[in-house]
């Protein structure tokens, strides 16, 4: 790790532990700033930085200041509507289960310290003609549907109401995870959730879905430390079968280790500190290449770069209504139209768009079978491949 990777580490151990540390020597908290900011660890990070004594009245300081406060104002909104929609389920008998960040928020000394771009809750499909007027009713408006969640937008909160846990296109992690609904135990009337050992199981893939996907942030390494000093007595041969049944088991030893480097003072290796290096590179959710890299590896599995670029100019030029919808929201009345958006979209990014369409084209152009083939060795080194 350099300085700066112990550095902010460091900021969010002191928070989470809630005492002071001892900052790398020379750490620049101005020069770490972007990254702080790019993993939406700011509330952590000043937290941790007023525990280490870091000077309240350095300009930095006054910058992750108003971060935090922002932290505070988005996530008391954010939970305001979660608890009115939980509220709303339970007077009208409809079954959820909240899931991600809504739960992980409870692992932190303050909820802002974690924060969550949007709230996930499970429900069950044949609900949802029920539960329509009901968001209505609270304020919410529809926004789309994906392969796996119901979105829901209000000023305060972004809601996806999950079909099921899992992507069904993620086909290995899907084929256990299915809907979701049988790892749910009841918790009064209506609200359900998963008992300790599965929960994590699902955070743990979640997390890995997403590394193999294109990158993961820091704030779901944090997670998943949480998590174990947490709940220390898991039936960890519980979990050993799962992961070994998803191909998961070496992946997780690294991530353990990663995690022991950063926060409890283990040793690093060569593993470690390549990890470190793509989860501070990734941002929140992955750099763009690492996720166009990723998607055409899941995709062409079975056959040639060529044929996977010729594919992947297919579904850029053919997009699902879905996929559509948010843009062109008549698709969401008038699905029956999509092959008249086809034939517009075109012409439209040729006159509007014309930068996005070069750049997307330049970057079709750049990618190669190496470039591929690189991928795919760097998550196979760290225990991961699309196993399907």
């Amino acid at each position: 790790m350099d300085k700066m990777q112990r550095g902010i580490i460091t900021l969010i151990k002191s928070a989470v532990l809630q005492q002071p540390l001892e900052l790398p020597e020379g750490f620049d908290l101005e020069q770490a700033y972007t990254q702080i900011r790019r993993h939406s660890v700011v509330a952590l990070c000043y937290d941790g930085a007023v525990r280490c004594g870091v000077d309240k009245n350095l300009p930095v300081m006054q910058k992750l200041f108003h971060g935090y406060l922002r932290s505070l104002q988005v996530s008391e909104g954010q939970m305001r509507q979660v608890d009115r929609i939980c509220k709303a389920f339970e007077e009208n008998g409809i079954d959820y289960m909240p899931l991600k960040g809504c739960n992980m928020k409870k692992l932190y000394p303050a909820p802002e310290l974690r924060t969550m771009g949007d709230a996930d809750i499970l429900i069950r499909v044949e609900q949802y003609e029920r539960i329509k007027p009901i968001m209505e009713g609270l304020g919410f408006r529809f926004e789309k549907e994906s392969d796996h969640e119901l979105v829901w937008v209000h000023p305060e909160l972004f809601l996806e109401l999950h079909k099921r846990v899992m992507t069904s296109y993620n086909v290995d992690f899907f084929a256990f995870f299915g809907d979701g609904w049988q790892f749910a135990k009841p918790y009064n009337s209506s609200c359900y959730v998963m008992q300790n050992e599965d929960a994590y199981l699902y955070t743990f893939v979640h997390f890995s879905k997403h590394y193999r996907g294109g990158g993961i942030g820091l704030r779901h390494v944090v997670d998943l430390w949480l998590y174990h000093k947490k709940f220390q007595n898991m039936d960890m041969s519980y979990l050993q079968k799962v992961l070994k049944e998803l191909n998961l088991l070496e992946f997780h030893g690294n991530v353990q280790h990663l995690i022991d480097t950063w926060f409890e003072n283990g040793g690093s290796n060569e593993i470690t500190e390549f990890m470190t290096d793509f989860i501070f590179a990734s941002g929140n959710w992955g750099e763009a290449e690492s996720k166009f890299l990723s998607s055409l590896l899941r995709k062409g599995r079975a056959g040639a770069w060529q044929t996977n670029r010729l594919g992947y100019v297919i579904s850029r030029m053919f997009p699902s209504a879905d996929s559509l919808s948010p843009k062109y929201t008549v698709l969401q009345k008038a699905p029956w139209l999509l092959p008249v958006v086809w034939i517009y979209r075109p012409f439209y990014k040729l006159i509007f768009e014309r930068k996005s369409l070069k750049k997307q084209i330049d970057k079709t152009a750049l990618v190669t079978e190496e470039k591929i083939d690189e991928k795919r060795r760097m998550l196979r080194s760290v225990g991961l491949d699309f196993n399907f």
